[in-house]
């Protein structure tokens, strides 16, 4: 077992056989319902049969240690200025949230994790692994390159010291916050809104004074409620120095600015690539992870450079490294036979006894029927938007079919009509879905791209008849992430293609995540059915229960509304509530602090009274040395008169 845990973010497990294939994984968010959950793992590991775990893998380094005199890279191309003297480390307390496990621990660098969530499901017998985050506490890095191997396993061969490098991430991190959208969350807005700008030279100047001088931003995001064990922990934005550091770009646009950062990050990347050959390493596989490769349009950037083989980690951020730890610790087991990655279909399944009781107890009525792809297709025809809810749900960051909604992709309002009912807000495209054996009619994927297309972690042209055929999954720049889908990977959707495909002429379908914003993605069938009537869709499919459509179910829907109107309400007063505790406790530290200020200003009037009288002493002193001097009875050297002189101005100008 893998376990992510970083009292911040991400929160996850996951589960491999001892020959290597993923049997289970699953992050926080999906069960407690907070968007990327860091609190403890507590809920993910209850009913865990603890008899059948060999070894538990946790992603982080179990102590910090310093990187020596080996810190210089070879491969990273901007040091810093000066160099960062802060080590962020985790709290003592830390390492007891693993004491209860009853098994034998081993703690794995989180970014060898993130190296081995790559390279163990690539299918490569041999790849370099790029990895590139936003670092992590008690490690020493925040990525580096590694030379992976079924025979000889993942070794570093270059890394990048946290301390004494640029960090690309943090900057993109930093002006999401700035643009005044959320970190760590809504990077991908930034990408989308891009698009719409261009890099600016005057604008780049200043973000590259924040990349290799990271002090010019301090105290503009800090973690709000890390390591708590009941409040969800946030990176929260400083208003005061975002209003501050916002100022410098009164002439830019947002989209230019976003544009230009994007722009820089993919430099920064080819940068890195073309070190990674100056070192003679070779262009055949390459594996991405760490945060940075949520990116999708810098994953472009990396297959153009000329890969044979480009593989991003489908959960490449966080909580992939606990797939990445398990993986890495079962590589040491003789059983262990790595194979390519198929599906991210790891998570909990739907529960057709759990379906059928909210079913009858709200009384929604549903059709079942023998031909679910037909009738589902042939809605979609019918321009009704479809959400799905089928088999295991997926790991990592992407819908990808079982927890999706589909929509036609032949109007770009569509895009409009989903941002409404979803409560989003975004500036890229869907992503379109489509079957393998279609996807060269619409998209010009390269060889190098077409594994990482199953799982949509890239963007790639697209063709002429993909603008005019399904334009609401093409952005402004003309490109698209699209997913492919096989028999193999996803029968239903694959069979939904088709039979579209038959009714329409058209290949693609809007393929987004089955979620409202700001929540996660759907897991259970309760979490389907809330989603699906709060959000007004057209139709829901329920593996093994049938569809259910809106318009048969008007009361229901408008049960599902009441019940989150009188959770908001709750919500609401809770809020005040703890509002109200809260400013009474800002009360009470005011009356204190206003205390401590009294006594500080009565000290302060002391010293003024000190600081006169040892002033009129000084003076004193001076005037009886000056007549000493004068008469000539005593000579004063020159050390002892800059002694005298210069009390004379610490005490005239300093109280002390």
């Amino acid at each position: 077992m893998g376990i992510n845990y970083s009292g911040q973010h991400d929160t996850s497990i996951a589960i491999v056989s001892p020959d290597g294939k993923p049997v289970f994984a699953v992050s926080l968010e999906r069960i407690s319902r907070k968007k990327q959950d860091g609190r403890l793992p507590t809920p993910l590991l209850e009913g865990i049969p603890w008899d059948r775990i060999a070894k538990v893998a946790i992603s982080v380094s179990e102590i910090y240690t310093p990187p020596g005199e080996n810190y210089v890279s070879k491969i990273h191309p901007l040091p810093l200025v000066k160099s960062n003297e802060q080590v962020h480390l985790h709290p003592p307390e830390f390492l007891s949230v693993f004491d209860d496990i009853p098994c034998e621990k081993i703690f794995v660098p989180h970014h060898l994790s993130h190296a081995a969530s790559s390279f163990w499901g690539s299918g490569y017998t041999d790849a370099l692994c790029l990895v590139y985050d936003g670092s992590m506490s008690n490690e020493s890095w925040f990525g580096g390159v590694y030379q992976a191997s079924i025979t000889n396993g993942i070794i570093p061969f270059d890394q990048f010291n946290k301390l004494h490098y640029a960090n690309i991430t943090s900057l993109y991190t930093a002006v999401t916050a700035v643009l005044g959208f959320t970190p760590l969350k809504h990077e991908g807005k930034i990408t989308g809104l891009a698009a719409y700008g261009q890099p600016n030279s005057a604008c780049r100047a200043l973000f590259e004074q924040w990349l290799t001088k990271p002090e010019l931003i301090d105290g503009l995001m800090q973690w709000h409620a890390a390591y708590d064990k009941h409040i969800a922990p946030a990176l929260t934005v400083y208003p005061p120095v975002r209003n501050s550091l916002i100022k410098q770009f009164a002439s830019f646009s947002r989209e230019d600015m976003a544009a230009t950062v994007q722009e820089m990050a993919e430099l920064h990347v080819l940068d890195i690539l073309k070190n990674m050959q100056l070192q003679g390493l070779p262009k055949k596989n390459i594996c991405l992870s760490g945060g940075l490769f949520a990116n999708v349009k810098i994953n472009q950037r990396v297959a153009e450079f000329g890969f044979e083989n480009v593989f991003i980690a489908p959960a490449m951020t966080d909580d992939g490294t606990a797939l990445g730890a398990a993986w890495q610790v079962a590589s040491s087991f003789p059983s262990f036979r790595p194979r390519k990655l198929d599906s991210t279909y790891l998570g909990p399944s739907v529960s057709k006894p759990d379906s059928l009781n909210i079913i009858e107890k709200l009384d929604i009525k549903y059709s079942n029927s023998s031909h679910c792809a037909k009738d589902i297709a042939s809605m979609l025809a019918s321009d009704k938007i479809v959400a799905i809810c089928t088999g295991a749900s997926e790991f990592g960051p992407r819908a990808l079919g079982n927890r999706s909604i589909l929509a036609p992709a032949t109007n770009n309002n569509v895009n409009q009509t989903l941002n409404a009912r979803l409560d989003r807000t975004e500036f890229m495209p869907f992503a379109p879905i489509i079957r393998a054996e279609d996807a060269d009619e619409y998209f010009n994927i390269l060889e190098s791209e077409r594994y990482a297309c199953q799982f949509m972690t890239i963007t790639v042209d697209c063709s002429e008849k993909a603008q005019q055929d399904c334009p609401a999954v093409v952005h402004v720049d003309r490109t698209a992430r699209p997913q492919l889908v096989s028999q193999e990977t996803n029968p239903l959707v694959y069979l939904v293609l088709g039979e579209y495909k038959k009714l329409t002429g058209k290949m693609a379908l809007v393929n987004t995540s089955f979620n409202i914003h700001e929540e996660p993605i759907v897991c259970s069938a309760d979490d389907a059915f809330r989603g699906f009537f709060e959000a007004g869709l057209d139709c829901l499919y329920i593996e093994d229960v049938g569809i259910i459509e809106l318009a048969d179910n008007s009361a229901v829907q408008i049960s599902y509304l009441c019940s989150k109107i009188k959770s908001l309400s709750t919500s609401l007063a809770g809020a005040s509530s703890d509002a109200k505790a809260r400013i009474d406790e800002l009360n009470l530290s005011s009356h204190h602090w206003f205390t401590v200020a009294q006594a500080q200003a009565q000290q302060m009037d002391e010293l003024k009274q000190s600081s006169h009288h040892w002033k009129t002493a000084t003076e004193q002193l001076h005037r009886e040395l000056q007549s000493i001097y004068a008469s000539k009875s005593w000579q004063i050297t020159s050390p002892l008169r800059k002694v005298m002189l210069t009390v004379k101005q610490v005490l005239g100008v300093k109280p002390k």
